[in-house]
């Protein structure tokens, strides 16, 4: 059985950290976004880890994208991506799961960068899922844009979600 990290990621930096988890916890695991994992699938995850940038002290919606894209940071900041479906409506597609689950975000450091993991955790409950971890954010810090995507990540961000998944690795074995 699969154990799915989905996430939700405008300038690639929520994928990074995703793809980073999956490395961690090993070859069972799978990062994929919400446009490639169809919901309905996620009655046969061992495990489902969820994760998404924090807009508002909570999941992005439409209307955070778009005054999100609207401001890029400096000229070069990288193209983001606005054509995968939100987190909150991809939860919302889950069926009833008995599956442990935890989720992560991406955020900037202090109040306000706090709430989409929290968020993720209420819905995966509301399915049935049992907490496997307490979740985890990862800071961002928009001095850092540039033209890559991922780059607002700070240094050190990766490596602390590949020990993350390590963890949660040990902790469903």
């Amino acid at each position: 059985m699969a154990i799915w990290v989905v996430y939700e990621s405008l300038w690639g930096n929520t994928a990074a950290v995703a793809h980073a988890i999956a490395e961690g916890i090993g070859d069972e695991a799978k990062a994929v976004s919400t446009a490639s994992a169809d919901p309905a699938e996620a009655v046969g995850l061992r495990a489902l880890i969820a994760g998404a940038p924090v807009h508002g002290m909570t999941l992005p919606t439409t209307q955070s994208i778009a005054t999100a894209t609207a401001h890029k940071v400096n000229d070069d900041h990288a193209e983001p991506r606005t054509d995968e479906p939100l987190m909150r409506d991809w939860l919302d597609g889950l069926p009833e799961l008995r599956i442990p689950a935890t989720a992560f975000d991406t955020r900037v450091r202090g109040p306000l960068g706090r709430g989409a993991a929290t968020a993720i955790i209420r819905a995966e409950a509301s399915r049935g899922c049992t907490l496997l971890a307490q979740p985890k954010g990862f800071r961002v810090d928009f001095r850092n844009a540039g033209p890559e995507q991922a780059d607002l990540l700070k240094e050190g961000e990766l490596s602390k979600a590949r020990a993350w998944g390590a963890e949660l690795g040990a902790l469903l074995s």
